[in-house]
């Protein structure tokens, strides 16, 4: 059950990781970025949470292997 929520994180985090990609990559947020020259927050937000649940996710999977 635990290797499952570790495979589960693991998951979340890739695709948090994906969708803060995608969204940088967006016309408004490049916009943004251009105009501030900083990565606008909910972009962090996305690589910051996705980090996070991929680093406990693997550690949960190398824990419980």
């Amino acid at each position: 059950m635990k290797r499952a929520i570790s495979l589960i994180l693991i998951l979340m985090g890739v695709l948090l990781l994906y969708w803060g990609y995608d969204l940088q990559q967006q016309l408004d947020m490049q916009l943004i970025r251009q105009i501030t020259g900083e990565t606008p927050e909910q972009v962090w937000q996305y690589y910051v949470t996705g980090g996070i649940a991929l680093a406990v996710g693997a550690y949960g999977v190398w824990k419980y292997r």
